[in-house]
């Protein structure tokens, strides 16, 4: 299977709030894991998402994410990937539509998907909305009542080592600028921490679209609590 790979996120770095220290580390690898498990417990990672977001202070009560729809984009489905979406041997690829999309609110992408789906298992109106629009993926199809199948999950970055419970110092990380500093040093993130690719399925388990979900840091830029010295 090819190694997904979406642009890296159109919007400046985030804000230096998580610092190079073992105790920020902790915090933001223990966020991360919460987020994700969120994400794979529920069916709709807009909602899902989006709930998370409004908890963390970085939406307000009436905002919502906005899909920014990459208009020209094209990519055929990995070989085994397709074969999960159990199309007709006589038309294989050319039955699936190619989406591609970031969600955005504030100048800010928290994610980005990539998307195959056979609009022939939806409605005119969806896939007429899915071509011509914005709309993220999952509230168009939401009346599908579909269901999520996980298919492989990626973790892109840690902010803890390997193994670092085995060892006695946790080292900073091996980013020159963060060695030098030390604790004061603002956490180096990159531009992705995880991924999902998924299946979804409508309620009668018919298979009608995969989805490969790429994850920001942008939904941890909020400030890590003080923590009090001992």
């Amino acid at each position: 299977m090819p190694h997904f790979a979406p642009p890296p996120p159109l919007m400046a770095d985030p804000a230096p709030f998580w610092r190079n220290s073992f105790v920020h580390r902790l915090m933001l690898a223990t966020l991360i894991n919460q987020m994700e498990n969120r994400l794979l417990a529920e069916n709709s990672a807009t909602h899902t998402l989006e709930h998370w977001l409004h908890e963390h202070g970085l939406l307000g009560r009436a905002d919502t994410l906005r899909a920014e729809r990459e208009r020209t984009a094209q990519r055929l489905c990995p070989p085994d990937l397709a074969a999960a979406l159990d199309l007709p041997t006589s038309q294989g690829e050319q039955c699936l539509r190619y989406r591609k999309i970031r969600l955005v609110a504030h100048n800010r992408t928290y994610s980005e998907a990539e998307n195959w789906f056979v609009p022939e298992r939806l409605t005119k109106p969806m896939t007429e909305a899915l071509e011509q629009t914005d709309t993220p993926f999952g509230r168009v199809v939401a009346p599908l009542r579909f269901t999520r199948q996980l298919i492989r999950r990626e973790t892109l970055w840690s902010p803890l080592p390997s193994l670092w419970e085995m060892q006695h110092h946790i080292p900073p990380s091996p980013d020159s600028t963060e060695a030098e500093n030390g604790e004061d040093a603002a956490l180096d993130l990159p531009p992705h921490f995880f991924r999902h690719i998924a299946l979804l399925r409508r309620d009668d388990g018919t298979p009608f679209s995969l989805v490969v979900e790429t994850y920001t840091p942008q939904s941890f830029a909020f400030t890590p609590p003080t923590v009090a010295s001992s």
